[in-house]
C-alpha cells in the first residue's frame, strides 16, 4: 500500500437506521398519527379519516386522506423512498394548486412514523391520471434481511382495479401488527385532543378537516368539548396583531358576568403602536440584530425569519365563585383541564408541543408565582399564536417534531410573545384588581390573616421536616417568618403615623398559604424554591423601612453626589443627559435627618424610572430627541420642608398620582409596580412625603415637562 494515499470510501447505513428513525426518533404513538396526518396535509388532502380498528381480530391503524395528491410510480420511487429527500426543501418549497399550501414538513423522515406504531405497512396511493399502487412492507423482514439500506426490498405493486380510489385520488395508510393495541380511556382522548387542536379554534373557515373513528370505543371520546362550548364565557379577550414592519395593534375585552353589576365590562383598542419588551436574558439578547440591542422596542429586525404574528387569547378565572356565576362552571374547568395553553400555528396548522399540559413554554406558571393575582398561568389561557409558513423559515422544528429548534430565531420568538403577554398583564391589571376587591368584598381582616399566616408556616415548617427540604428552604421559611412578624410589630407598635403595609402583608400571607399548598402537594422543587424566594424577597425589600435604621444629619448635596456617581455609567451608556445644578452649587443644598441608606435606596429608585422613560420616548421619537434628567433643590417651595425633585422630559405618568403610588400599579413591563410605592412609604417614614405633580405645578423649566416627583423633608425646627 502505497505510503500516506488516502482510502476515499462513501459513509453506508444500516438497516437498522429505518428503525432508529421511525421507531424511536417519534415520541409517542399519537405523535406518530399526528405526524401522518400533517403529511396529508402537505399532500393537499381536504380531509383524513383516523380509524383505529382495536377490537377487530387483527388491529389496524389507517390514516386515509382524500383528494390529496396521491403517488405515481416516479414518486414512490423517487420521493417516497429517498430517506431525507429535499422533495418539500429548498427550490422545491412551493405552494400547492387550488389550496396554496407550503409543505409543512421538509426533513423527509416524517413517514417513517408509521414504524413507531406497528411493524406492518400497506399503503395504497393513486395520483391524477396514474393507476392506484399498492405498497407492501414487513418491517421486521425487511430489515432482518438487508444488512445496510441500499440492499432493502420493497413491494410495489400496480392494480390493474383501484381498491380504494374509484373516484377520487389520494393515499390510504394502514398499519397491522400494531406495537401497542392497549390504548386506555386517557390514551384515546389524548388522540382526539391531538387531531382536533391540529386545526386552529380560532379560525372559521378551513380547508382540512380531521375526523377520528374507533369502532367499539365511541364512548371513550365522545364527549370531549369543543372549543365553542366555553369561548364566550371567558373573562377577557385580546387580539393582536404585528405587521411585518414590527408595527403592534391590539383588542382588549373585559366581560365580567352580569350578576357582577358593580363591576363594569371595558374595551381598549390600539392600532399600529410599538411593542415595549421586556428586559431581555443575556441568550435573547445576543439573538437579536447588533444594531438594535439596546432597543426597548420591537424592531423589525427583531422578526427577521420570523415574519408577522397574530393570535388570540381567552382568560379565565377558575375560582368557584366566578365559575357559577359565568356559568357551566364543571364544563369551563374539564375544557381547562384538558385544552388550556397557548398553541402555535403556521398557517392554521399547529405545532407539536407547544401548549400541551407539560409544556409551560413562556414561563407563565413560574412568573404567575411571583404575582399570583395579577399574572396568568397556562391552566388560565386557551390561546393561539399564528405564524406565516413562509415568512417563520427561521423556526425549524425539530426532527422529533416536538417544537422548534433553540436557535435564535425561536429565541426572539419566544421573547416577543412574552412582552405580548406582559402587554396583556398589563393591560387587565385595572380591571383584575377590580375583579378580586370586588370578591373579598374588602371586608378582609388582618387579625385572622395573621394567625392563618402563623398556622401556615407551622404547617410549612413540619412539611419541610417531612420531606426533607430542611436544607434546601428552611432558611428561607425562618428568614419570611421573622421579617414579616417584625413588620407586622413595628406597625402596630412604632406609633409612625401613615404607614399602611396592607397590601403587601396580603401578598405575604396569601403567598405563605400557596407555598404550604405546593408542599402538601409535592410540587416539584423548582416551584418551591421560587415561591419561597419571592416570599423573602418581597419582604427583603420593605423590611428596612421599618426597623430601626440609624437616623443621621447629612447634607442633601452629599446624597445628590453619591447617587449621580453611581449611576454615571449609565447615563453615558442610555445617552442620558443628567443636570444636577446643587452638585456644582449653582442651586440650595439643605440637611436633613434621616438613615441615609433609605434615601439613596428611594433616590435610586426614581432615576431608574426616569432612565427607563426618557430612553422609551427617545425609540418613539427618534432622532432630534435628547434624554434628559434633573434633580434640583426646592428649598423654599413647600410649606411643610425643603424638596428635592427629580424631573425628566420623558412621556409623563399615565397613571393619576394617587394610583402611581399604590402597590402592584404599572404600566411598565415586567415590573412589579412596587418601586413608587416603597418611595412613599420611605418618605413618610421619616416625617415627609412624596409627591407627583405636573411640572406646571412647579413652574418647572420647558425642557423638563415630563414626570416630575418630590421628596418633601419635614421641616426642622
Amino acid at each position: 500500500m502505497e505510503g500516506n494515499k488516502p482510502i476515499i470510501r462513501p459513509f453506508r447505513a444500516n438497516a437498522h437506521l429505518l428503525k432508529l428513525l421511525g421507531d424511536e426518533l417519534i415520541g409517542d404513538d399519537r405523535l406518530a398519527v399526528f405526524e401522518l396526518v400533517k403529511n396529508a396535509y402537505d399532500a393537499n388532502a381536504t380531509s383524513v379519516d383516523v380509524t383505529l380498528n382495536l377490537h377487530e381480530e387483527y388491529p389496524s391503524i389507517i390514516i386515509w386522506d382524500h383528494k390529496g395528491f396521491g403517488m405515481t410510480e416516479e414518486d414512490i420511487l423517487n420521493k417516497w423512498m429517498e430517506i431525507g429527500t429535499d422533495s418539500k426543501r429548498s427550490k422545491n418549497k412551493v405552494r400547492t394548486p387550488k389550496l396554496n399550501r407550503l409543505p409543512l414538513g421538509e426533513k423527509g423522515v416524517g413517514r417513517l412514523a408509521v414504524h413507531k406504531l406497528g411493524s406492518q405497512l400497506t399503503i395504497h396511493t393513486r395520483a391524477e391520471n396514474s393507476v392506484e399502487y399498492k405498497i407492501s412492507i414487513n418491517w421486521p423482514r425487511l430489515i432482518e434481511d438487508a444488512e445496510y439500506i441500499e440492499d432493502t426490498r420493497v413491494s410495489i405493486t400496480p392494480l390493474s382495479e383501484p381498491v380504494y380510489f374509484q373516484d377520487e385520488t389520494g393515499t390510504r395508510i394502514e398499519i397491522g401488527e400494531l406495537n401497542n393495541i392497549h390504548w386506555t380511556r386517557g390514551d384515546l382522548r389524548r388522540l382526539k385532543r391531538l387531531l382536533t387542536s391540529l386545526i386552529s379554534p380560532f379560525k372559521t373557515v378551513s380547508d382540512f378537516d380531521v375526523r377520528l373513528s374507533v369502532p367499539g370505543r365511541e364512548k371513550d371520546i365522545s364527549d370531549l368539548l369543543d372549543a365553542g362550548d366555553i369561548l364566550d364565557k371567558a373573562m377577557w379577550t385580546y387580539d393582536f396583531l404585528i405587521d411585518e414592519n414590527a408595527n403592534f395593534s391590539y383588542s382588549y375585552e373585559f366581560n365580567p358576568p352580569r350578576i357582577f353589576k358593580e363591576l363594569a365590562s371595558s374595551e381598549i383598542s390600539k392600532d399600529d403602536v410599538k411593542l415595549e419588551l421586556l428586559k431581555p436574558t443575556k441568550e435573547e439578547n445576543v439573538a437579536r440584530d447588533e444594531t438594535v440591542r439596546e432597543s426597548l422596542l420591537l424592531q423589525p429586525e427583531d422578526l427577521k425569519g420570523i415574519g408577522g404574528i397574530s393570535g388570540k387569547f381567552y382568560v379565565y378565572i377558575k375560582t368557584a365563585t366566578v365559575l357559577n356565576a359565568v356559568g357551566s362552571p364543571q364544563l369551563i374547568k374539564d375544557y381547562l383541564a384538558e385544552q388550556s395553553g397557548l398553541r402555535v400555528y403556521r398557517d392554521g396548522i399547529r405545532v407539536f408541543n407547544y401548549g400541551e399540559s407539560n409544556d409551560d413554554w413562556l414561563g407563565l406558571n413560574a412568573g404567575r408565582i411571583n404575582l399570583p393575582g395579577l399574572k396568568i398561568d397556562s391552566g388560565m389561557v386557551i390561546g393561539g399564536i399564528d405564524l406565516d409558513l413562509e415568512w417563520s423559515y427561521g423556526l425549524k422544528e425539530k426532527t422529533n417534531r416536538e417544537g422548534f429548534d433553540d436557535n435564535d430565531t425561536f429565541k426572539r420568538f419566544r421573547w416577543v410573545i412574552t412582552s405580548i403577554v406582559e402587554n396583556f398583564h398589563l393591560t387587565h391589571r385595572e380591571d383584575r384588581i377590580a375583579l378580586t376587591e370586588y370578591l373579598k368584598g374588602d371586608t378582609e381582616d388582618t387579625s385572622p390573616a395573621t394567625a392563618r399566616f402563623s398556622e401556615s408556616i407551622d404547617e410549612i415548617k413540619k412539611s419541610i421536616k417531612k420531606h426533607g427540604l430542611e436544607d434546601e428552604i428552611g432558611n428561607k421559611v425562618k428568614q419570611i417568618e421573622t421579617d414579616y412578624l417584625q413588620m407586622r410589630e413595628v406597625t402596630i407598635s412604632s406609633g409612625i403615623a401613615g404607614i399602611n403595609l396592607a397590601v403587601i402583608f396580603h401578598e405575604v400571607e396569601r403567598g405563605v398559604e400557596d407555598l404550604n399548598a405546593s408542599i402538601r402537594q409535592s410540587d416539584d422543587y423548582e416551584t418551591l424554591l421560587k415561591r419561597a424566594e419571592h416570599l423573602a424577597e418581597l419582604l427583603e425589600g420593605f423590611a428596612p423601612l421599618l426597623r430601626r435604621n440609624e437616623h443621621k444629619t447629612f447634607n442633601i448635596k452629599a446624597l445628590t453626589q453619591k447617587i449621580s456617581r453611581l449611576n454615571q455609567h449609565r447615563f453615558t451608556h442610555h445617552n442620558v443627559v443628567l443636570s444636577c445644578p446643587i452638585n456644582t452649587d449653582e442651586s440650595e443644598s439643605f440637611e436633613v435627618i434621616a438613615p441615609f441608606g433609605l434615601l439613596q435606596a428611594t433616590l435610586s429608585n426614581l432615576i431608574d424610572n426616569a432612565i427607563h422613560w426618557t430612553c422609551l420616548k427617545a425609540e418613539e421619537i427618534g432622532s432630534g430627541y435628547q434624554p434628559a434628567i434633573k434633580i434640583d433643590s426646592l428649598p423654599t417651595w413647600f410649606k411643610e420642608g425643603p424638596a428635592l425633585v427629580v424631573m425628566d422630559n420623558g412621556p409623563g405618568f399615565s397613571l393619576a398620582a394617587e394610583e402611581a403610588v399604590q402597590p402592584f400599579k404599572t404600566t411598565r413591563p415586567g415590573g412589579m409596580g412596587v418601586g413608587l410605592y416603597y418611595a412613599d412609604k420611605v418618605m413618610e417614614s421619616i416625617g415627609g412625603s412624596l409627591l407627583i405633580c405636573s411640572p406646571d405645578d412647579l413652574e418647572l423649566p420647558d425642557a423638563y415637562q415630563g414626570a416630575a416627583v418630590v421628596m418633601i423633608f419635614k421641616k426642622e425646627m
